[in-house]
């Protein structure tokens, strides 16, 4: 298992990035309560565990996880000469040129709220909450960009807002939403248009790569948040 270690974001941009992830962190806190609670979760019991989650979650923002590697060979033509009586004698050959691209997910803004989202789903199974998922992927990829060198771009508040109106198809609430906002994303943004991420070859692909700040875990938050007007 290969595992690369990189901050979301470098420099003056890290520290903002840390400074404002500790203020999210309550409201994150605070979300994943109502969600555990929803479940059944004693109170007390929800509290920790959103607390815990919403720690790790920070302190594993650097961490990516590669779980697969993509490789592409390529023959390209190349001359070598050999000098013979003092004469450059060219000899063409063909030499072959490999790339790679390493899919990774990153631990805290992909596989923490994924964690999560499966084992709600387990609790709160329904087809609706399956037919809720299908609808936020498709709409979620429909509004979604692959930027090279950038990745997967979307309207900063499409995804949630699309989460949370989906998951009316399951009846809504803080659980059904929260589930559907993280399967949604990871599947309409990333996995959907992972064909098109990989055509521009880069050599790193995070899945969650922007840790808490990334649409995974940001369209759970504030897609949990907005079932409440709902």
């Amino acid at each position: 298992m290969r595992v690369v270690v990189a901050l979301p974001f470098h420099g003056v941009f890290g520290v903002i990035y840390a400074a404002l992830a500790a203020a999210l962190a309550p409201l994150s806190a605070a979300a994943m309560v109502d969600v555990l609670k929803a479940t059944g979760i004693h109170p007390a019991a929800a509290l920790l565990i959103a607390m815990s989650m919403t720690f790790f979650s920070l302190a594993a923002s650097p961490i990516n996880v590669v779980v697969y590697t993509v490789s592409r060979r390529h023959y390209i033509p190349v001359v070598d000469y050999v000098v013979v009586l003092g004469i450059p004698i060219p000899v063409p050959r063909v030499a072959l040129h490999e790339e790679k691209s390493y899919i990774a997910v990153n631990v805290g803004g992909a596989v923490v709220p994924l964690a999560v989202a499966t084992y709600l789903l387990a609790k709160i199974y329904s087809p609706h909450l399956v037919a809720a998922i299908a609808a936020a992927s498709l709409l979620t990829y429909s509004v979604s960009r692959v930027i090279p060198s950038v990745g997967v771009v979307t309207p900063a508040f499409a995804p949630p807002i699309i989460a949370a109106l989906s998951a009316l198809i399951a009846g809504g609430g803080p659980a059904a939403t929260y589930v559907t906002a993280v399967y949604g994303t990871i599947i309409g943004a990333d996995l959907m248009n992972m064909r098109k991420i990989l055509s521009h070859r880069p050599p790193l692909v995070s899945i969650g790569g922007a840790g808490v700040f990334d649409g995974i875990y940001l369209s759970g938050l504030l897609a949990t948040l907005l079932s409440k007007l709902l």
